[in-house]
């Protein structure tokens, strides 16, 4: 949506120009709201940890997510 909005207000196209770190942690995003949007729908009982498990991955893809921009962001 940042994308689009950043296309509109600057009059040409971002995304060809956008570093790979925007587009990861675009995707990141995008992942991480699909899985709450998932456990919003589905709300599942069971608790690990004391949380949902839907908190549990997200918490888990953070992890992930933030480990692998570090990553990116070194090459």
């Amino acid at each position: 949506m940042l994308f689009l909005l950043a296309t509109v207000i600057s009059g040409k196209a971002v995304l060809p120009s956008a570093e790979a770190t925007d587009i990861y942690l675009t995707a990141l995003a995008i992942l991480l709201t699909l899985v709450y949007l998932l456990g919003i729908a589905f709300r599942p009982r069971r608790k690990v940890l004391g949380m949902g498990i839907d908190s549990l991955l997200v918490l888990i893809l953070y992890a992930v997510g933030t480990a692998g921009l570090f990553a990116i962001s070194r090459t």
